[in-house]
């Protein structure tokens, strides 16, 4: 219990340096705001394109289909302030040597590049995308319970997981292979599935992203349970890929370290 607080207090003086750090760069931060907030609005123009000449796409209406973009965006936004910039950063630490001076430091390596980076600027754009979530359940008439509302933030969190443990088994990568950016390029253009509808995706393409890279369950079982309440197959289905994936992401981080050679030798 102490190493948990000892960890949890460490990420708390590494988010107040975060903050310092943005603060010392307003004219960043908000640009990163803006930037990011546009890419957000135009997501949403285009759902409203598409339900210009539908009115359900897979049994999703467009509040609905908003309620699912806008979560998605939520848990990407949290996503890149607190994990992805520390997880990126890893194949250049390999390749330069740096993440020697990591393994010196008495903390769990995972632990210090998944937290190494933190980035204030998208937690503007996620509380943006809560407010549009909340927006949207207005528009269909549902007011969600405190049960149902604590239940989505723990899907949320089970989100940011699932991200999490994708992103570290590529980056993971870098121990075996020297570009390991490149594949994080792909990662990019994979993050944008779990804006998707599931009930959309059929044959391989929904067993591929459900069961092997679950990015169909990240936004759709937490919009899902806000807008038709708790369903215990979908949700056991979600928290169990979504811990697989974590205990490999790990496992195979540590595999990688195991194999690694610092700078000096």
């Amino acid at each position: 219990m102490s190493s948990l607080f000892h960890l949890f207090r460490l990420w708390l003086i590494q988010l107040r340096y975060a903050t310092t750090r943005e603060l010392a760069f307003r004219a960043n931060f908000f640009i990163w705001v803006i930037v990011e907030l546009s890419w957000f609005v135009l997501q949403l123009a285009f759902v409203d394109v598409v339900y210009q000449h539908v009115d359900s796409i897979a049994g999703w209406s467009r509040p609905q289909m908003i309620v699912l973009v806008a979560t998605n965006q939520l848990i990407q936004q949290i996503f890149t302030a607190f994990l992805m910039p520390g997880l990126v950063k890893l194949p250049e630490s390999v390749r330069d040597g740096k993440l020697d001076f990591i393994l010196l430091k008495p903390a769990p390596p995972q632990f210090l590049i998944s937290t190494s980076h933190l980035e204030i600027g998208p937690l503007a754009n996620a509380l943006i995308a809560a407010v549009v979530v909340a927006l949207a359940l207005h528009d269909l008439h549902i007011t969600p319970s405190l049960s149902t509302l604590l239940l989505y933030v723990v899907l949320i969190l089970a989100g940011l997981l699932t991200h999490y443990a994708l992103l570290l088994s590529l980056v993971s990568l870098t121990f075996w292979i020297v570009q390991a950016e490149s594949v994080l390029l792909g990662y990019y253009s994979i993050f944008q599935v779990a804006r998707l509808p599931r009930e959309a995706a059929t044959g391989w393409f929904r067993i591929l992203f459900t069961f092997a890279l679950p990015l169909l369950l990240v936004a759709n079982i937490p919009a899902s349970t806000l807008l038709r309440g708790f369903e215990p197959a979908s949700l056991l289905l979600f928290l169990l890929t979504c811990l697989t994936a974590a205990i490999f992401a790990s496992l195979f981080f540590q595999l990688g370290l195991r194999r690694y050679q610092s700078a000096s030798s």
